[in-house]
């Protein structure tokens, strides 16, 4: 799971990015600290793995991954690739779902580019820029797919007919997840288009708090999430022990879920994923996020090809009920344990074995 921090200069991304990460890139009150792609991974928090090592003795223990990339703040002209643009939205191409970071808090220290905290307008800002990048990328392709349905393809024609719908999209500023034609999506998706994929709106606070109705009401019309988040804030308790931590942030009224592992847990939620674990016994327990829906042989694929192409089988337990019955083993004696083929789609929780022979 990859993700791209992205948002206007002076907005606190490589805050969030030192939060989430637990890096310490320079965070500096001028525009550009930033000047190439940053990179870093965070650990996802669940607590269900070392519920799954424990009763089974499994030494080592193996938690989900998310990378994050931090790339330059984004000016006017960036959509075009003026300045650190064009390299930074090819960055972002890459990613599987972009953190959108808007400035709310006051600063006189930090310099707003335009002088004024406006989140909306930000938001807004940045938005335009990856649309105007959206829509170059597909005009080139453009270009090149018109030739080849001028000599008769049938497959250019109907590539052309699906571009051109994205561009009308576009060119109504709509961003291109909501379109209503999956083709013309999928096409999207395909092409790495910044507008098609997924976006949590991060709204960098003064203090916690509910998102700001306007912001909520603009993500919601963009099919995107929003989340409101003390960046400053928690990395300050970030530097503290644990348990200190807990109990200022409880006086704060932070909530249990806060921080990096709430940002997280956004970014699952965002790309619906789910987990399922391997871990019957030693010598690790593995927690695999896979995209929500998946099949059991897919599933399978994602921890190596082998599995997929020769899978035979799946014997299935929810990990509270393989925690209840304290093995694998047990688990099978009490009939919690099924017998699943390829066509099984995986659940939230699943802890699989994999039979297969190549």
């Amino acid at each position: 799971m990859e993700l791209g921090l992205v948002g206007r200069t002076n907005a606190g991304k490589t805050a969030l990015f030192n939060l989430i990460t637990g890096s310490t890139a320079e965070v500096a009150p001028y525009p550009f600290t930033t000047r190439e792609a940053l990179r870093g991974r965070a650990e996802v928090p669940d607590p269900r793995i070392d519920a799954i090592a424990d009763i089974q003795d499994i030494p080592r223990r193996v938690r989900a991954q998310v990378q994050v990339v931090d790339i330059p703040g984004l000016a006017a002209g960036a959509g075009q690739g003026e300045g650190l643009g064009g390299k930074a939205l090819g960055e972002l191409r890459q990613m599987d779902a972009l953190i959108h970071v808007v400035r709310s808090f006051a600063n006189n220290e930090v310099a707003h580019p335009e002088d004024a905290i406006n989140p909306l307008g930000d938001a807004e800002a940045i938005d335009i820029e990856l649309l105007l990048a959206d829509r170059e990328q597909i005009e080139r392709r453009l270009e090149k797919v018109r030739k080849s349905a001028k000599s008769g393809d049938a497959t250019a024609k109907g590539e052309q007919g699906l571009l051109e719908l994205l561009v009308t999209e576009i060119d109504q500023g709509n961003p291109l997840r909501i379109v209503g034609d999956a083709e013309a999506l999928a096409l999207g998706i395909g092409m790495g288009l910044l507008t098609a994929k997924p976006v949590l709106y991060v709204i960098n606070s003064d203090d916690p708090g509910e998102p700001l109705p306007e912001l909520v009401a603009y993500a919601t019309s963009r099919d995107a999430h929003v989340s409101q988040l003390a960046v400053g804030t928690e990395l300050e308790l970030a530097q503290l022990s644990p348990e200190d931590a807990a109990e200022l942030a409880q006086e704060m009224e932070l909530g249990d879920v806060r921080g990096a592992d709430a940002m997280v847990r956004a970014a699952y939620e965002l790309l619906d994923l789910v987990t399922f674990f391997t871990g019957s016994g030693p010598p690790e327990a593995r927690a695999w996020p896979i995209q929500r829906g998946l099949s059991a042989d897919k599933a399978a694929g994602k921890i190596h090809s082998d599995m997929e192409r020769g899978f035979i089988r799946a014997e299935v337990v929810a990990w509270d009920a393989l925690v209840a019955a304290g093995s694998f083993s047990k688990a099978r004696e009490s009939a919690q344990v099924r017998m699943e083929g390829k066509d099984y789609i995986v659940q939230e929780g699943d802890v699989m074995q994999i039979r297969f022979a190549v």
